[in-house]
């Protein structure tokens, strides 16, 4: 439940988009996919600042999982043990063996957002909790001089399926919050790692990616296009 990090010349600022926002999107969805947003067991808002790359070298990373996974072999080893299979209907199935899996479905992409609807299960206490999460990126550009960087905010509605595991999580975030947010933070100094990475030297993450074996031609290929 995780991969997730505009459109080219995208400039939408963050924090655009809101809860009621999301809700009109999920309208194809049904109530239960709204209820995700209306009342979430858990809620969490994350932010990178100032990372050096473009909207469009943005949005590729998000777009392409696989790519982005690769990267973080590369450059975040520290990563938790994902994962990521992009099925023909283009689901996004993420695995963490033992730990959590899901699947991922594209429901908006616009210029500086894409939404996510995510079903799948987090093991935590020694204990499976099914459930379903909205995850929403929003990014904008930020120019100084000549100098282009990006501001993304990473909003995460979940939504415990059982009554009781809901309860439990909602303890277990009280009273262990780093039990939480410790995946988080990690996801979130990979995705700094990696953008930093790939503008530094994008001829050497390329480089990197084509030894790794572990992406396509056509994506080394727009890899190359892109940075």
């Amino acid at each position: 439940m995780i991969i997730t990090l505009g459109l080219a010349l995208a400039c939408i600022p963050t924090g655009v988009f809101g809860a009621e926002d999301i809700s009109s999107v999920l309208e194809t969805k049904g109530p239960k996919a709204k209820g995700i947003i209306a009342k979430p067991s858990i809620f969490r808002e994350s932010a990178l600042a100032r990372l050096p790359i473009s909207p469009r070298q943005v949005e590729f990373l998000i777009d392409h999982p696989r790519v982005s996974l690769a990267l973080a072999h590369l450059y975040a080893p520290f990563l938790d043990n994902y994962s990521v299979e992009v099925r023909p209907d283009q689901v996004i199935h993420i695995d963490d063996p033992g730990k959590l899996a899901g699947d991922a479905e594209l429901i908006d992409a616009r210029p500086g957002r894409r939404v996510y609807l995510i079903s799948g299960y987090f093991n935590i206490f020694k204990m499976r909790f099914d459930g379903h999460m909205v995850l929403m990126t929003v990014y904008s550009e930020r120019r100084k001089d000549a100098a282009v960087s990006v501001d993304t905010t990473t909003t995460a509605y979940i939504k415990i399926d059982s009554a009781f595991a809901a309860s439990f999580a909602r303890l277990a975030n009280y009273l262990f919050p780093k039990k939480v947010d410790v995946r988080i933070e990690r996801f979130l100094h990979a995705a700094e790692s990696i953008a930093i990475a790939v503008h530094k030297d994008p001829a050497a993450a390329h480089r990197k990616l084509v030894s790794a074996g572990e992406v396509s031609a056509e994506e080394l290929q727009e890899f190359g296009r892109t940075f």
